[in-house]
């Protein structure tokens, strides 16, 4: 782990239990939040930013279900293909090796 990540996680833990320790001072924070008319711009837009990759997250589960699904029915698709394809080849090579010979007609001359 680098420097400035174990800095950071010393500094939330840190506030983590200043907050839980001191709820009053928390409530304090936050009233005056409050008092200044509501969340800071920052904040609706990092929520609004969450909301969105939220959003992206779903969408993307969904498309990779349906994309498995999509993964399972080519590969049933080529297996059925390949099965075809040697049964084929099998015909081709018993023709080859058991030639039928024909008696063609032959026309009599009157």
């Amino acid at each position: 782990m680098r420097r400035g990540e174990l800095q950071q996680r010393l500094c939330r833990s840190r506030s983590t239990a200043l907050t839980q320790r001191h709820t009053d001072l928390k409530a304090a924070f936050y009233e005056r939040v409050r008092a200044r008319g509501g969340r800071p711009d920052s904040e609706r837009r990092l929520r609004q930013q969450v909301r969105r990759l939220k959003e992206l997250r779903a969408a993307d589960a969904k498309e990779i279900t349906q994309l498995k699904s999509d993964v399972e029915a080519l590969v049933g698709a080529l297996h059925q293909a390949t099965v075809e394809n040697s049964h084929l080849h099998r015909q081709i090579a018993d023709r080859h090796a058991h030639p039928v010979v024909r008696v063609l007609p032959t026309q009599t001359t009157p």
